[in-house]
């Protein structure tokens, strides 16, 4: 099931195929699930440098971008080993005075055959991370990497049959053609990483079958710099999470709404900390990531563009951009309002816009106002401050002087809530769902 094209007769009877797969019985064997699981791990461990070479040439991702994206991907296969037997156990529930006679416990049950629809900005980590999830509860799986990053693409379809059993786990290849024949058939769960627009069809397709979703979205992550604040090191953190893959992460820090008794200092503080990374040519550092095609990077260009033709914003640091070499400088803008092009949507890119609010209950307000966000990040040095916006907000996950770490605690649900997603996965949680 590989190839530039999938007639609709290919995937009805890859889907039967795996059904009849499910019914047999030969998927709920935990042994099974075991050498899949193993046969993942050592692929990752054995051909890491075939992952890291298709990482760098998708996304000219650096040797430490490649080692994070493939080292939480290989964990998630350690500890899933590691717990399964543990995971597999029926649940004992509490017993009442009419049942403490009897057994009470809540089984374990695979769903069935699953499809897992990948993004291209990890595609690693974000098509392998729920394999190993649906392997371990005893699925099915039709893995569906992105037809925009055709390196990492063309190597899941290559090594993905050769060492996993075939008649349980496929691998479909194309674009969106395929997708929506993908999409038409009836699938006991999907798994989708990807844009809130597509979210929607899938869950819609998905609603005709009655299917459950897993839908990681990300969204416009906002972040709150106080005036209680370590500025040096704060501006370092951001500048870092901000700039990882050229800014195309679910979870990068999207626009800062900042204290105006720092913005100044905290402003200059982020622009040395990104020439202390990239100095002033960033174009030059074979450590900094490019924009994942043409049509991406000529968007970016776009919207910069439009934004900076707005006599309000100033342009702090970078800008340049390179749209046939795919290469989208940081940038960091000040003097940014609620309703301009950079607010608009989520850039997935290196942009950081700051808008200058009065306090934290400013950001409080403007964060309640806009869709709940993947990631809301704090950086604070007054804990109240930090309780204050976590206790009147709501988002996916809450970080205080922290970017992104979370992604790799095993043991903690990740996933976002409203616009930025539904449901979790990740170690049990993924497990379970």
């Amino acid at each position: 099931m590989t190839g530039a094209s999938k007639p609709h007769t290919d995937i009805q009877s890859a889907v039967r195929a795996l059904r009849g797969t499910f019914e047999s019985g030969r998927t709920r064997d935990v042994a099974w699930r075991k050498r899949q699981l193993q046969s993942l791990h050592k692929f990752m461990t054995d051909h890491y440098d075939l992952l890291a070479a298709a990482l760098q040439k998708d996304l000219n991702k650096s040797p430490a971008e490649a080692l994070m994206e493939i080292m939480v991907t290989t964990n998630e296969a350690v500890t899933t080993l590691a717990s399964l037997d543990e995971w597999v156990k029926p649940t004992p529930c509490t017993k009442t005075a009419a049942t403490m006679n009897d057994e009470i416990a809540v089984r374990h049950e695979p769903l069935g055959v699953v499809l897992i629809i990948g993004p291209w900005n990890f595609p690693i980590n974000l098509n392998i991370h729920p394999l190993i999830s649906a392997i371990a509860a005893g699925n099915c799986v039709i893995v569906k990497p992105s037809e925009i990053s055709t390196a990492s693409e063309a190597l899941l379809a290559e090594w993905l049959p050769k060492i996993l059993d075939q008649d349980a786990i496929k691998v479909v290849t194309g674009g969106i053609p395929e997708t929506t024949l993908l999409l038409e058939e009836k699938f006991d769960h999907i798994f989708f990483t990807g844009s809130v627009s597509t979210g929607r069809v899938v869950m819609q397709a998905a609603a005709k079958h009655l299917t459950p979703v897993t839908l990681e979205l990300g969204g416009k992550c906002p972040v709150y710099v106080d005036k209680n604040v370590n500025i040096d090191l704060a501006a370092n953190r951001l500048m870092w999470a901000k700039t990882i893959n050229a800014g195309q992460v679910c979870l990068s820090p999207d626009y800062v709404l900042i204290h105006p008794e720092v913005k100044e200092k905290f402003i200059a503080a982020c622009v040395k900390a990104t020439r202390a990374m990239f100095t002033d040519q960033p174009e030059t550092r074979s450590d900094y990531g490019r924009i994942i095609t043409v049509a991406h990077a000529r968007r970016l260009q776009k919207l910069l563009t439009r934004q900076l033709a707005l006599p309000h914003s100033k342009l702090e640091y970078g800008g340049s951009i390179d749209v046939n070499q795919r290469f989208v400088a940081p940038a960091i803008i000040s003097g940014v309002r609620l309703d301009d092009p950079l607010l608009e949507d989520e850039n997935f890119g290196p942009f950081l816009p700051f808008v200058e609010v009065k306090n934290e209950d400013e950001a409080i307000k403007i964060i309640n106002s806009r869709p709940r966000p993947l990631s809301l990040y704090v950086l604070s040095d007054k804990s109240a401050v930090a309780n204050k916006i976590m206790n009147s907000t709501s988002s996916g996950s809450f970080n205080v002087n922290s970017f992104i770490f979370h992604l790799g605690v095993s043991d903690m649900p990740f996933g976002g809530i409203g616009n930025s997603g539904i449901g979790n996965y990740h170690g049990r949680d993924g497990f379970d769902s």
